[in-house]
C-alpha cells in the first residue's frame, strides 16, 4: 500500500455543466422527500409504498467560475485539480470529548438500506483530515483518507488502552448535522496485506457534544457507522478501540472516509470516467465448486490524462464491485456486484452512485443480476434485467425533475420493449461489456486477405493461434495497428505494430476457448485477454507508442466462471431461448429470481466474501 497518492480528487463535470466549480459545487440543492406518490408512466405496474418517488436533484450556481476543461475521448473533462483544504476547516481544533453523548446511538453497517427515501436528503461533506495532537502521529499524511484511492492510507500502530490512541480527526468548515460516516479500514490490495494486517473492529467517534461507539464487519468492504439522530457538530474524531487481529503486525490502516450529513458545506463531486475504470484481483476470479463465489477483487480507475507512455495508466482503487457502468459526465454510475452463481442462477446487487453528492444508494438486484445494462439516455439512472421473447424483467431508477424514480417492469411483457425502455427514457441498447471481433468497437474492423501480413512479418505466431484472416481485428490506435484474436481453440493474442516494427505484444501461452474483449478510450484502448480456459485474464492499455501490461490478473469486467461455459463469457438468462454473445448483441441472458416487493430488512444482503488465500503462501 502507498504511503504517498500524487492524485488528488478531481473536479465534476457534465456536458450539460461543463465544470462545476467549488463555489457551484458548495450550491448543490439538497433533496427533500415527496409526501406523495408520483404518477406512473403507461405500461409500469403499481408501486409499493417504498418505492414512492423520492427528491435527488442537485443544481450548481451558474454565475460560479468554472473549472479548467480538456478533451479527453471525445468527452469534455474536468483538468485535474487539488482539493483545498478550507481556511475555516484547518483553524478547527480537534477535541477529545470526555462522555458519552445523551440520547445517541451509533450502529455499524454495511450500508445505509434500501429505502432512498430516509437517505435521499445526504450529501457528502467538505472535511479536512488531521490528526489530534492528543492522538499517536502514525505514518503518513492525514489527507490520504480523502483521495478517493483504497492504496493510500494513514497508517498506526495500534495498542490497546495506549495513552496516546490510533486516532484520526476531520474539521468541517462549518457545523453540520452529520448523519453517517463511511470508512474503508483495511489493507491492500493483495490479500496477504489484508490479512497481514488488522482491520479496525470497533470506534469511537468524537464530536463537540460527547462520543458514541459503533462495531465495525470485518472484511474488505467498506463499512458506514449512522448516527441516531444527527448530530451537530464541526469535528470528529475516529478513535480506534479494538481490531480484528492480523497475522503479520498490528499497524491499522485507515484508507478512505467521507462523512455525511444533512446540512453544511458539501465535498467537491467526484471524477469518475467509467471508461477508464476497470475490474482487478490476484489470481482468478471464482471459487470452485457447484456454487461459485467471487474472490476478493477490486474496481480501479485511472483520473484523466494520468498515463505515462511507458508505464501505462496511473490508478487509484476505488471499491470492491465486479463492473461499473456509465458515460463521461453521466451524474449517475453504476456499480455491479456479482458474487454468486451456479451457472444457472445467479446472486448479486447494484450501487447507484451519485458522483454529485458522492453517496452510493443499493438497488438490490434490480431486474436479475448479471442481466442487461440500460443507461438513462441523459446520465440519470439506469435499469437491469432481461428482455427476450415473452420475458421482460427490466427494473430500474431514474432522476426525473429532481427526484429519484423507480422503473418496475409490466406484469405483462411489453410488445415492444424498446419502446417501454425509450418511454421511461432508457437507450434501447444494452451497454457493453467489452467489444469482440463481432461487435469491434470504432476504428476497429476484421481482417481480410492479405491484411495480417504486416503482423506476420515481424512477429512469430504461435502453433495455437490461427492465420485465417478473418479471425483477427484490426484497430488503428493513432499511427499504430493493434492486431486482436481470440476465440476457441485459439488463444487469445494481442500485438502493436507500428512504423514496421512490433512495439508490444500480450499473449496467452496456450489455447483458450474464451477470446479477447475491448474497449476504446480516446486515442487509447484497453485489451482484455482470456486465460485459463476464462478463470482470468490480463488487461493491457495501448496507445501508439506501447502496449503496456496494466494487470496480469484483471479485466474490463467480471465474467462467469470458465467451468459455466466455453467459447463464450456472457451472462445466461436461464429463463430465455436464446443466450447473449456473438450472434445476438442485442439479445438478453440470463436472470435469477425477480421480486415484487423491495425486502423489508434495512441492511444490504451480505456478499459472499470468497477471497483467495495467500498464492504465495506454504
Amino acid at each position: 500500500m502507498r504511503a504517498e497518492s500524487s492524485m488528488r480528487p478531481l473536479l465534476s463535470s457534465n456536458p450539460s455543466n461543463a465544470s462545476l466549480s467549488m463555489t457551484a459545487a458548495a450550491a448543490l440543492i439538497l433533496a427533500l422527500p415527496l409526501a406523495c406518490k408520483s404518477e406512473q408512466p403507461a405500461g409500469e405496474a403499481d408501486q409499493p409504498a417504498e418505492e414512492q418517488a423520492v427528491e435527488a436533484g442537485a443544481a450548481a450556481d451558474e454565475g460560479a467560475e468554472a473549472g479548467a476543461v480538456e478533451q479527453v475521448g471525445g468527452d469534455e473533462q474536468a483538468a485535474p485539480l487539488e482539493e483545498p483544504d478550507d481556511p475555516r476547516a484547518a483553524a478547527v481544533t480537534i477535541a477529545r470529548a470526555d462522555a458519552a453523548l445523551a440520547g445517541v446511538t451509533a450502529k455499524g453497517t454495511r450500508s445505509l438500506g434500501f429505502s432512498l427515501e430516509k437517505v435521499i436528503h445526504l450529501f457528502a461533506l467538505a472535511a479536512t483530515a488531521k490528526v489530534p495532537d492528543w492522538g499517536a502521529p502514525g505514518e503518513g499524511e492525514a489527507k490520504l483518507v480523502r483521495d478517493d484511492d483504497l492504496d493510500s492510507a494513514w497508517t498506526c500502530a495500534f495498542e490497546a488502552g495506549a495513552e496516546a490512541p490510533c486516532v484520526l480527526g476531520l474539521a468541517l468548515p462549518e457545523t453540520a448535522k452529520v448523519e453517517a460516516l463511511r470508512l474503508y479500514v483495511a489493507a491492500g490490495p493483495r490479500y496477504r496485506d489484508y490479512k497481514g494486517h488488522p482491520r479496525v473492529a470497533k470506534v469511537r467517534v468524537h464530536t463537540d457534544a460527547g462520543y458514541v461507539e459503533a462495531s465495525l464487519q470485518d472484511g474488505a468492504n467498506h463499512n458506514y457507522v449512522r448516527f441516531s439522530p444527527p448530530v451537530e457538530t464541526q469535528s470528529l474524531a475516529i478513535e480506534v478501540l479494538d481490531v480484528h487481529a492480523g497475522n503479520k503486525d498490528a499497524v491499522v490502516h485507515i484508507a478512505e472516509v467521507e462523512v455525511y450529513g444533512a446540512d453544511g458545506a458539501p465535498r467537491v463531486p467526484m471524477q469518475l470516467d467509467p471508461a477508464r475504470a476497470w475490474v482487478s484481483w490476484e489470481t482468478d476470479t471464482w471459487g470452485e465448486g457447484p456454487e461459485h463465489t467471487i474472490r476478493q477483487l477490486f474496481v480501479n480507475y485511472s483520473p484523466a490524462k494520468a498515463e505515462d507512455p511507458e508505464a501505462g495508466l496511473a490508478r487509484k482503487r476505488l471499491t470492491r464491485a465486479t463492473a461499473v457502468f456509465g458515460r463521461a459526465g453521466d451524474d449517475f454510475l453504476l456499480f455491479e456486484r456479482m458474487f454468486k452463481t451456479d451457472c444457472e442462477a445467479h446472486e448479486g446487487s447494484y450501487l447507484l452512485f451519485d458522483r454529485r453528492n458522492r453517496m452510493f444508494y443499493p438497488l438490490v438486484d434490480l431486474g436479475g443480476a448479471g442481466g442487461q445494462v440500460y443507461r438513462h439516455g441523459e446520465g440519470r439512472g439506469f435499469a437491469v434485467g432481461w428482455v427476450s421473447a415473452g420475458r421482460f424483467t427490466v427494473k430500474g431508477v431514474v432522476e426525473e425533475g429532481g427526484t429519484l424514480k423507480w422503473k418496475r417492469p409490466p406484469k405483462t411483457p411489453p410488445e415492444d420493449p424498446a419502446a417501454l425502455l425509450r418511454e421511461w427514457g432508457f437507450e434501447p441498447t444494452p451497454m457493453s461489456r467489452g467489444e469482440s471481433i463481432a461487435s469491434p468497437p470504432e476504428g476497429c474492423h476484421r481482417a481480410g486477405g492479405g491484411e495480417i501480413d504486416p503482423l506476420t512479418a515481424v512477429a512469430k505466431l504461435p502453433d495455437h493461434a490461427s492465420s485465417d484472416p478473418s479471425k483477427w481485428l484490426i484497430c488503428d490506435v493513432g499511427s499504430a495497428k493493434l492486431y486482436t484474436q481470440g476465440g476457441c481453440g485459439t488463444g487469445s493474442h494481442a500485438y502493436l505494430v507500428a512504423g514496421g516494427k512490433l512495439v508490444g505484444e500480450q499473449r496467452s501461452k496456450q489455447a483458450d476457448d474464451r477470446g479477447f474483449n475491448l474497449r476504446r478510450v480516446g486515442e487509447g484502448m484497453f485489451v482484455e485477454l482470456s486465460r485459463e480456459q476464462g478463470a482470468s485474464a490480463s488487461l493491457s492499455w495501448v496507445t501508439a507508442e506501447a502496449l503496456v501490461e496494466l494487470e496480469s490478473a484483471g479485466g474490463l469486467a467480471v465474467r462467469p466462471p470458465a467451468a459455466c461455459a466455453s467459447c463464450g463469457d456472457a451472462w445466461r438468462d436461464p429463463e430465455a431461448s436464446e443466450v447473449e454473445g456473438e450472434d445476438a448483441p442485442g439479445e438478453v441472458d440470463e436472470a435469477a429470481g425477480l421480486e415484487d416487493e423491495e425486502p423489508e430488512d434495512e441492511d444490504e444482503p451480505e456478499e459472499v466474501e470468497a477471497p483467495e488465500e495467500d498464492p504465495e503462501a506454504g
